[in-house]
């Protein structure tokens, strides 16, 4: 007897030929374009948002610590530096682009600035703080006057003027080389830290005016010439109140009325003080 065998059809391949099947191949490619259009369209507006748009645009500019540095000069070097390009398309006037550390650089440099800090205030705000250098004395080499700080740095501009010669008191350098080098007074830090004190210390003494100091070749020496009065010698390894008393008092119980006649007084050897001529 014949068994009747039933038909597999789950083993069969039937397609129909009216309807198209797309295959998973090709649904990956068209989902996979969708995508990439999607992330350059997003990329392209995020680009042109934060890059380009004028929202973020720099509009205001505040300057902070401003003495003797004129506001438009710093606004010139911040106006030229928004305007030159950054990753070859886009201009700096950008606050994201703007580049601060070049700008810093920049007046730093150029000017007598110790310290410089730029703050970005999104989204269109810069604050520009500036520390000048403040002026100290006046540093004078051949028939150059220069103002300059305490941190043996020269101060270009202003010029010295008439007014400025009455303010503050006059360092001249009488070494046969100069002293100036890279716009810095070529002086070790204790020397001119001995200067500054003994200008402070004379100040408190009416009686003995100063012309101005002096830097010569002599070896741990600072000169001091005084106003209708003799040429001092200062022992710059030696206490400066100490040496500033021992003149004082040499000036009122031995000099009395010749400090005028005095050539010099030579502080440099302690207690033992040479002075020429000798009044006695």
């Amino acid at each position: 007897m014949n068994k009747r065998v039933k038909k597999d059809y789950h083993s069969k391949n039937l397609s129909n030929p009216f309807f198209h099947h797309s295959s998973p191949k090709h649904q990956y490619h068209l989902q996979s374009k969708w995508r990439w259009l999607l992330i350059f369209i997003i990329s392209s507006f995020l680009i042109w948002f934060f890059l380009i748009a004028s929202f973020w645009k720099i509009q205001k500019i505040q300057l902070i610590g401003l003495q003797r540095l004129q506001k438009r000069e710093v606004l010139n070097i911040v106006q030229q530096q928004s305007l030159q390009k950054r990753w070859l398309f886009f201009k700096q006037n950008n606050i994201f682009l703007f580049n601060s550390g070049q700008v810093s650089q920049k007046i730093i440099s150029d000017y007598d600035v110790s310290s410089i800090r730029i703050e970005k205030h999104f989204p269109h705000a810069l604050t520009i703080k500036l520390t000048e250098r403040p002026i100290s004395f006046i540093f004078k080499e051949g028939s150059q006057l220069f103002y300059a700080s305490a941190d043996a740095h020269l101060i270009r501009r202003p010029a010295v003027n008439a007014q400025g010669e009455k303010k503050y008191f006059l360092l001249e350098n009488k070494r046969s080389d100069s002293l100036i080098n890279d716009n810095k007074i070529n002086i070790k830090t204790n020397y001119l830290k001995f200067i500054l004190h003994l200008h402070q210390v004379l100040s408190t003494h009416p009686s003995l005016p100063v012309t101005k100091f002096i830097i010569d070749s002599e070896f741990d020496t600072v000169e001091v010439k005084f106003t209708n009065g003799p040429l001092v010698y200062f022992n710059t390894t030696d206490k400066v109140n100490s040496q500033v008393n021992i003149l004082s008092l040499v000036k009122k119980q031995k000099i009395k009325d010749n400090f005028k006649r005095t050539e010099y007084i030579d502080l440099r050897y302690g207690n033992k003080v040479f002075i020429y001529p000798n009044f006695n």
